[in-house]
């Protein structure tokens, strides 16, 4: 049942969460010491409510996007209610800044497989192709980025790694898919008290896996990534204007990669720390920014992303555990 792995998940993942906490904490300390005070608070001081509003409404129109990208994905394998991914995406981006080890994901199919009747594993297989079409859509860009720009060795060495981690992420779906009936077989014989558990959660797993769009389906994947794309790179456009750096075109674009490989990496809650290290390292290469500036730059387009999301997520979530899920009376599907 979508409630028990709820609630089994929140149990389990406690311990991770504080540990995620206390390294999110001391990180955020440190990049707070290494930015100044002073530097930070003049950052913070630019965040006026009238230059806010552009940059909520992109990362408004982000997590839009993200949903309408997800509902395509899924509608391979079930037809879902955009208001339910929506509210998904939203509670996930939100336990992105409170959960560490990308246990959002977990948790945001969870929540979609409550509100629907899906089998969770079989969200989660899909959660896992629309990640996988982000690293793909990443690498490209990123790869273009390399080849038509003069980029630092250490974002070359990192395009390198984004090609690398495509490559193994695709490699281990495939391998996963055109073993499902061996592995399948080999834990229904299996001894163990969960093999039975492993063996149907395998085939819910492949089943979301095999949930590649296509057709009117892959369209709305193009579009809901170029407009999640389109919006962050708006949404970096607005923010160097906001602390008025003057840089190339190309620095709105690198800082929106870098905001996706920061967050990618399964770290700390909210990326605190990779997040900041990445961006401030943009700046400095490629605005000539010094590192105390550059780093309280990133710290306050952090909390722009983080804050309002998060308590946008708050608020959802509130609403939709406050009582029975917000769909059909229907039994879900076995997982």
């Amino acid at each position: 049942m979508p409630d028990a792995v709820l609630s089994q998940l929140g149990r389990k993942h406690l311990l991770q969460g504080l540990i995620g906490f206390v390294l999110a904490g001391a990180l955020l300390s440190l990049c707070i010491y290494r930015a100044e005070p002073a530097e930070l608070m003049r950052s913070l001081g630019s965040l006026t409510v009238s230059a806010l509003i552009p940059a909520l409404v992109c990362e408004a129109v982000v997590q839009l996007c993200k949903a309408l990208k997800w509902q395509a994905i899924l509608s391979r394998v079930h037809k879902v209610r955009y208001s339910s991914t929506l509210s998904a995406v939203v509670i996930g981006a939100a336990s992105t800044h409170l959960v560490p080890l990308r246990l959002d994901e977990v948790l945001r199919s969870a929540v979609l497989a409550r509100r629907e009747g899906i089998a969770p594993g079989t969200v989660l297989g899909t959660v896992a192709i629309d990640r996988i079409i982000e690293l793909l859509v990443v690498g490209l860009i990123f790869g273009g980025a390399v080849l038509v720009l003069d980029l630092p060795t250490w974002m070359v060495t990192a395009a390198w790694i984004v090609g690398g981690a495509l490559l193994a992420a695709t490699l281990a779906v495939l391998a996963l898919l055109a073993g499902e009936d061996h592995i399948h077989r080999w834990l229904v014989g299996a001894s163990f008290g969960s093999a039975d558990w492993l063996s149907r959660a395998l085939r819910s797993l492949a089943r979301g896996l095999r949930s590649m769009p296509r057709g009117k389906a892959l369209v709305l994947v193009v579009i809901g990534a170029a407009g999640e794309w389109i919006a962050t790179i708006l949404f970096y456009v607005w923010m160097l204007r906001i602390f008025a750096v003057t840089a190339s075109d190309a620095v709105p674009l690198i800082m929106a990669i870098g905001n996706s490989i920061a967050y990618m990496v399964p770290n700390v809650p909210g990326a605190l720390g990779m997040y900041e290290g990445v961006q401030a390292g943009i700046l400095e290469s490629l605005a000539g920014i010094a590192p105390a500036p550059a780093l309280a730059l990133a710290l306050a387009a952090h909390a722009v992303l983080m804050i309002p999301v998060t308590f946008a997520g708050l608020v959802v979530a509130a609403f939709e555990f406050r009582g029975p899920p917000a769909g059909s009376n229907d039994a879900p599907e076995a997982d």
